[in-house]
């Protein structure tokens, strides 16, 4: 249990460090819509909704297994 909250305590650290190192300014192009963010911000974006898409299709195959 202590080692999980030191890996989860260093995780987030790490998260902090890069979040301060990426707060220059982007242009993300998205069919008609142009955004302007802070890099960091695409890419969390970027990786939540690579974590929703897996675990939608992780969903679906278990679904898939359960049905006779």
């Amino acid at each position: 249990m202590r080692a999980k909250l030191i890996a989860i305590i260093v995780l987030l650290i790490l998260l902090l460090i890069f979040a301060i190192q990426n707060i220059q300014p982007v242009v993300v192009n998205f069919l008609f819509w142009k955004i302007s963010t802070s890099s960091v911000v695409s890419i969390l974006v970027s990786f939540v909704i690579g974590l929703m898409t897996g675990g939608l299709l992780m969903m679906i195959g278990r679904m898939k297994k359960k049905s006779p």
